[in-house]
């Protein structure tokens, strides 16, 4: 049988590997949790002012096959709507999105077993974004004290 035999590679080679690799998982993961089909409407450039909460857990994508993101989201909340980005060693195909609130259709609380989330779901949008802890209280508040939800 003939394959890679890991003691003929050489070290330097690993390094080149794991980026490589690095990359690839990065890279499909925010094609199948849909965070790449998302920055195509609402890639942010500019700098989101706002209350903010760092090392946020979440997940995105569909219901059955969501892609986590343990405690390396940044949300910033603002009056205008809600930015996302993650950590910078994941960012690969996943830049920072902003999501005007007038593009969020709902902000629902969900349970898995014992664990309370805020589930998002935008308009016109497949991906679901959940978020837990504080930022997820934090965004349902701010949704629901807007004024009436189809005028925005």
């Amino acid at each position: 049988m003939s394959g890679i035999s890991w003691e003929r590679i050489e070290p330097e080679w690993f390094f080149v590997l794991f980026a490589v690799g690095w990359f690839v998982i990065t890279g499909l993961l925010a094609h199948f949790g849909g965070w790449a089909s998302l920055a195509t409407q609402f890639r942010s450039t500019e700098h989101a002012s706002g209350e903010r909460f760092r090392f946020v857990s979440g997940s995105m994508g569909r219901r059955v096959f969501p892609v986590s993101y343990g405690g390396c989201l940044f949300i910033v909340i603002s009056p205008r709507g809600l930015a996302l980005s993650i950590l910078f060693p994941f960012r690969f195909q996943s830049p920072p999105l902003f999501i005007p609130w007038s593009q969020v259709e709902s902000v629902e609380e969900k349970r898995v077993l014992f664990v309370p989330f805020k589930k998002i779901r935008l308009r016109r949008q497949w991906p679901i974004i959940s978020v837990r802890g504080r930022a997820g209280r934090r965004i349902m508040e701010v949704y629901q004290g807007l004024p009436s939800k189809r005028e925005l």
